[in-house]
């Protein structure tokens, strides 16, 4: 029996490395998405299913970090994979994300990521928000 088809979300400011994202990860049988603009991602992210997502750091109107941050409180347990040429990324962004990728890295390291944020993702729980009752009392 075949697998079913992945859906990635690919969030780029920039066009041409959307497309060039789009054509390579449908030649390696994934369903693309994309989204060229944080917000259009946001939104498309709320409404359709999406198995991972592949997101840009540096963007115009929110960067990948904020981006990262509303994905994971709305539905944590989707994988995401950040890329970016900008180096190195702050320590918080990346600490939202599952994977990343160098922007100019070869695809092979892409693809790789991808695969390892899609079998960590099915095993990923929801991260719970801290019980301040059940929080040890400090003494002063």
């Amino acid at each position: 029996m075949a697998r079913p088809q992945k859906t990635l979300l690919c969030i780029d400011d920039y066009q041409s490395s959307l497309n060039l994202c789009k054509i390579v990860l449908e030649d390696f049988g994934y369903k693309v998405s994309t989204a060229s603009s944080a917000r259009e991602g946001l939104e498309i992210f709320a409404s359709h299913v999406s198995d991972a997502v592949i997101l840009d750091y540096q963007m115009p109107e929110m960067n990948g970090e904020l981006v990262a941050a509303e994905m994971r409180r709305t539905k944590p347990r989707v994988p995401i994979l950040m890329l970016s040429g900008w180096l190195p990324l702050p320590e918080s962004a990346l600490q939202l994300v599952d994977e990343f990728v160098a922007k100019g890295d070869p695809v092979e390291f892409m693809l790789l990521a991808i695969q390892r944020g899609l079998s960590r993702g099915e095993k990923r729980k929801p991260v719970r928000p801290v019980d301040r009752r059940r929080e040890p009392k400090r003494w002063a």
